[in-house]
C-alpha cells in the first residue's frame, strides 16, 4: 500500500493545491477567527438535533467546541505539510475509535461548504475574490475529508485483521480482487 505522505501529496497535485490556495487560505483566517465559533455553535447545535450523533457528544459539548475551533484554525494557518497530514489522520481515527459514522464527518464538511460561501459573500463582497477564496476552502476541506476517510478506511480493515486473523496484506488483496 502506498505510504500515507505519497497519498497525501498525490491529492493535493491531483486537485492543483499550491501556493495560490495556501495564501488564499491565509487571507481568510481572520474571517474564521472572528466568525469561526459561530459555525462551530450551529454545527454543534445540529449535532444535538439528531438522536444518534446526539448521544455521541452528550457532555462533551464543550471540549469538542473546542477541538472543532482548533481543527477549523489549523485548515488556515497555512501549513499543509506532513504534521498536518497525521493530525488528519489522528481525527478520522478517533472519529472511528468514538463510533462516530462517516456520514456525519461528510456532513460537518458539506455543512462547512455552505457556511464558508456565505460567509465570504456577506465579509467580502467581490464575486471573483469570494469564488477564487471559496474555490481554496473546498480543496482544504476535500483533503481533510479524503484523509479522514482514508483514515477510517485504514482502521476498519486493521480491526477486520484482528477479528479475523487475517494479514493486512491478505485483506486488502481480497478488497483489490472483489
Amino acid at each position: 500500500m502506498q505510504a500515507q505522505s505519497d497519498i497525501f501529496n498525490d491529492l493535493k497535485g491531483f486537485i492543483d493545491f499550491g501556493d495560490e490556495d495556501v495564501a488564499n487560505l491565509q487571507a481568510v483566517a481572520p474571517l474564521f477567527a472572528a466568525h469561526g465559533g459561530g459555525l462551530t455553535d450551529r454545527f454543534y447545535d445540529k449535532l444535538a438535533g439528531v438522536p444518534s450523533t446526539a448521544a455521541l457528544i452528550e457532555g462533551r459539548v464543550d471540549a469538542l467546541k473546542k477541538t472543532h475551533a482548533r481543527w477549523m484554525g489549523e485548515l488556515f494557518a497555512g501549513d499543509y505539510g506532513e504534521g498536518y497530514l497525521q493530525s488528519r489522520w489522528k481525527i478520522g481515527l478517533v472519529h472511528v475509535k468514538v463510533g462516530v459514522p462517516p456520514q456525519y464527518v461528510e456532513a460537518v464538511v458539506s455543512f462547512l461548504r455552505a457556511e464558508s460561501e456565505y460567509l465570504l459573500q456577506r465579509e467580502l463582497g467581490d464575486s471573483a475574490l469570494v469564488a477564487k477564496r471559496h474555490a481554496s476552502i473546498l480543496k482544504i476541506l476535500d483533503i481533510d475529508l479524503m484523509i479522514i476517510n482514508l483514515a477510517y478506511a485504514a482502521e476498519r480493515v486493521d480491526r477486520l485483521c484482528k477479528f479475523t486473523g487475517m494479514s493486512k496484506k491478505l485483506i486488502e488483496r481480497c478488497i483489490e480482487k472483489g
